[in-house]
Order: C-alpha cells, then sequence, then structure tokens
C-alpha cells in the first residue's frame, strides 16, 4: 500500500554547529578505524568530512544525515588509502608525521620512515630539473597540472608530458605515482 504524499518536506538539519557536535566523535571513530589507529590521519578525514558537510548543509535532512556522514567517510579514507601505496601518498604521511611531531611507535616505523624518506628523496632527486618541480608541485603541493602550468607559464600539455615522463622515470625505480591528471 503506497504511503499519502505530505505537504511538508523532511525536516532540515538544525544548525551546523549541532550537527558538529552530534556526530564528530562518531565520524573521528570511523576514520581512525580505517587509518588503522592513527590519530592525525583520522583527524584529516574528520575535517574533511565536515567540510563536505558544510558545501552540503542546504541538502542534508535529519534522518539521513549519519548514513551520509558514514558515506562520505569512508570514501575519503578509501581515497586516502589508495594514495598511500604511492610515492606521494608515502612523502606526505612521511611530511605529515615529521611536521605534526607524531614520534614513530616502534623503532621499526622509525626506521621505515627514515628509509622512506631517504629513498623518495633519493628518486626524486634524480630526476630532471623540470620534471622533478613539475611532480613536486603536483604531489606534495597538491596543484592540477592547469594550476602548475599557470604558476610556470608553461602549455598544460607540456606540463601533462612532464608528469608522464616523471611518473615513467619513478616506475621504472619501483614507485607508483598517483594517476590523476587533474
Amino acid at each position: 500500500m503506497a504511503r499519502p504524499l505530505t505537504t511538508q518536506p523532511p525536516a532540515l538539519l538544525p544548525g551546523f554547529e549541532e550537527l558538529y557536535r552530534e556526530f564528530a566523535g562518531q565520524v573521528f571513530a570511523w576514520a581512525r578505524r580505517y587509518a588503522g589507529g592513527r590519530t592525525g590521519w583520522a583527524e584529516d578525514v574528520t575535517h574533511d568530512v565536515f567540510i563536505r558537510a558544510w558545501l552540503h548543509r542546504d541538502e542534508l535532512r535529519t534522518g539521513d544525515v549519519r548514513g551520509w556522514l558514514f558515506r562520505v567517510t569512508q570514501n575519503r579514507a578509501f581515497t586516502l588509502l589508495r594514495r598511500e601505496g604511492t610515492i606521494a601518498g608515502k612523502l606526505r604521511q612521511t611530511i605529515h608525521a615529521a611536521w605534526h611531531g607524531e614520534a614513530p611507535t616502534t623503532p621499526e616505523d622509525a626506521l621505515d620512515r627514515q628509509q622512506t624518506m631517504a629513498t623518495a628523496t633519493a628518486s626524486l632527486q634524480a630526476l630532471p630539473g623540470q620534471e622533478r618541480v613539475v611532480l613536486a608541485l603536483k604531489i606534495l603541493d597538491g596543484l592540477s597540472q592547469r594550476e602548475i602550468a599557470a604558476l610556470l607559464s608553461l602549455s598544460e600539455g607540456y606540463v601533462s608530458k612532464l608528469v608522464a615522463r616523471a611518473t615513467a622515470r619513478l616506475a621504472a625505480n619501483g614507485w607508483k605515482v598517483d594517476g590523476g591528471n587533474g
């Protein structure tokens, strides 16, 4: 039997502050599970989720907000986890830990962090100058190829070619690089 139509739309969420207070702990807990207990990583995911919630605040409805937050948390976490296997991901993770003063939990973690930074830095230093600059802007600063082209006064096609060359050189040395062209 079909439900009768109502004239009232679903209730909009109360203020954004209440949304944050009610769900921030839950989003952080979900993110921390995906992060394997890494607090800084989970904080970054939580921040990203609530930025997305802020951008969509006028569309969120009371009845489905928890599920929406879970899906956004999961999608953001999966995206970040995929990137961690790349040179960019390993560099970002190592640099983030150093900048935020996160101490390695074990001597093995400290050695791994040190070796990752040394091999990634050596691999990037081995690239020709323009390739190194373009790839650093892409993977460390998160700039799109369009932004890099504008910043360096190069054509987007040339930036794309430089990224492809640098990626191929790093792949030949056993590194996997983020695949996005944006």
